[in-house]
């Protein structure tokens, strides 16, 4: 008895594992709505693992459905509380959904959880912006650069503030190294 119930756990783990990968491919092929499916299927099979309700958080906050990522991300918290890119991904639902000031919160401790997290100084540079800091923002997006110096949205989102700030010498330079980035936006 004690063999088939490992060997079912066992085959459980491997279903789950295949497919939150399943989930993780469709996402980058744009099918949110076949992630979903897949995402369910994982957690249903476990139910305490993060990452299925991490992608499928994403997949529903690429259909905007913004309540049901919610409530994956914030199970996903309750599963590991200290992972920063579940913040990032809620704190992006918070201010998709127009709170700025819990998505700063959720960037802020994404950024606790995890120092050199460059998409959370990009995103939280983003709500700065949003709050009307710009010098926080520009704070932000320069930290971005110091962890890596090869995001070029970065150097865009920079310029454009220090554009707005009149600062056209480093809104230049920000620019010319966007486009050397490869950016085109």
């Amino acid at each position: 008895m004690y063999f088939l119930q490992n060997l079912r756990e066992k085959l459980d783990r491997l279903l789950a594992s295949t497919h939150t990968d399943r989930a993780n491919t469709h996402l980058i092929r744009g099918e949110p709505e076949k992630a979903i499916r897949a995402c369910t299927y994982a957690i249903n099979a476990i139910p305490d693992r993060v990452e299925p309700y991490i992608l499928r958080g994403r997949a529903y906050y690429r259909l905007n459905q913004f309540e049901q990522a919610m409530a994956d991300f914030n199970r996903a918290l309750e599963l590991n509380s200290k992972l920063a890119e579940i913040y990032v991904y809620r704190g992006l639902v918070f201010h998709a959904s127009g709170d700025s000031h819990e998505a700063l919160a959720d960037f802020n401790l994404a950024i606790y959880y995890n120092p050199r997290l460059e998409m959370a100084y990009i995103n939280r540079g983003l709500i700065n912006e949003a709050l009307g800091n710009p010098l926080g923002a520009i704070a932000d997006y320069s930290k971005a650069i110091q962890l890596n110096p090869h995001i070029a949205i970065a150097y865009n989102n920079r310029g454009l503030v220090r554009f707005n700030r009149g600062d056209l010498r480093g809104a230049i330079a920000d620019f010319q190294r966007y486009l050397a980035l490869g950016g085109s936006d």
